[in-house]
């Protein structure tokens, strides 16, 4: 009788595994075609992020990563930036930029030299002005994990400019950190599978408001709101002590442009900024005649695309330059 019932376990057991086998190598084979938004996500944190025990940071891009998310190639150099190495110290006359900001700074979607970080700092250059820069951009970034990365990654490679990039998301808490599981870990069709059952299970529910979401984020009282604020004034700080100029730059979220359902968000944003003296350049006005669903990474992940790239990076353009002519005027950078 026991052996009877230890073969039923057994071949129960194994006709699981081998349904589950199927499953993941369907899930592989077919369902992965290179642009399944929770798959791309589950590469990216497994094969380029990694936990960062900083409680200010709490994670970041690995040294020398290599992956392919979203059909582009991402690298990153020994330092973790997605940008060309660079030395710790600037040739002499080399005026350096610093971008720093979360998976809209990273180009999430699109290649490193359709990046507006990329195509500034090569438009510069092909202008003939001598830049060098990097790319501290990590997705799931808030303002406060990007203070804190750039006082520990960024800082040391004295940039004279900081262009800070803000996304209305920046608002948000600190993201917790919770062991993963080996399935997590290791199983696409897991991934895929638990991804689906959670949004049948949100259709089943109170949908959402998502505008409602961003803007509770900018409630007086909300914690990640005043953290932000605080890391706000934090760059400024920062950029007026160690003799850096400092820019924020604010990309629009592009599901709305016109009209754009968060200009009171961004009316908020722009007070903290300027209120600390520093320049705050809204990108809206650069996009908000052009049909939204043609600036996306795809339709189900609205991330800026190549063309959206473009025009933020002519529009962040005029502001940089000025900066460089003040700093070729003033210290012989830039010119």
């Amino acid at each position: 009788m026991k052996g009877k019932f230890f073969a039923n376990v057994v071949l129960v057991v194994g006709v699981l595994a081998v349904c589950f086998a199927a499953l993941e190598a369907f899930t592989r084979l077919y369902l992965d075609d290179g642009l399944l938004y929770e798959l791309e996500m589950w590469k990216y944190a497994r094969e380029v992020k990694e936990r960062d025990y900083n409680p200010e940071i709490g994670h970041r891009h690995r040294a020398n990563a290599h992956a392919q998310l979203m059909n582009v190639d991402v690298r990153t150099d020994e330092n973790g930036f997605r940008t060309p190495s660079i030395p710790l110290q600037a040739p002499p006359g080399v005026a350096r930029i610093a971008f720093v900001g979360d998976s809209v700074t990273m180009g999430w979607g699109v290649a490193e030299q359709e990046t507006f970080a990329r195509q500034v700092l090569d438009t510069l250059k092909k202008q003939g002005r001598k830049v060098d820069g990097f790319n501290l951009g990590v997705g799931n970034w808030n303002t406060r994990q990007e203070l804190g990365a750039y006082k520990a990654y960024g800082a040391k490679f004295k940039p004279d400019i900081i262009a800070l990039v803000y996304f209305i998301n920046d608002g948000e808490p600190m993201p917790t950190y919770t062991e993963t599981s080996w399935l997590s870990l290791h199983s696409a069709a897991w991934v895929v599978l638990n991804y689906r059952i959670d949004s049948l299970l949100r259709s089943f529910s109170e949908a959402p408001d998502w505008k409602k979401y961003y803007r509770d984020l900018y409630n007086p009282d909300a914690d990640g709101w005043k953290k932000t604020r605080e890391a706000l004034a934090g760059f400024a700080t920062l950029a007026k002590d160690s003799g850096v100029k400092l820019i924020v730059f604010h990309i629009p979220e592009l599901h709305e442009l016109k009209p754009y359902p968060f200009q009171d968000v961004t009316n908020k944003v722009r007070g903290v900024v300027e209120g600390t003296g520093t320049p705050f350049y809204d990108l809206l006005p650069i996009v908000e005649n052009m049909e939204p669903s043609t600036l996306w990474v795809t339709v189900p992940d609205p991330h800026p695309n190549g063309k959206a790239e473009i025009a933020f990076a002519k529009g962040m353009l005029p502001p940089i330059v000025e900066a460089l002519d003040n700093l070729c005027k003033t210290e012989q950078k830039g010119c």
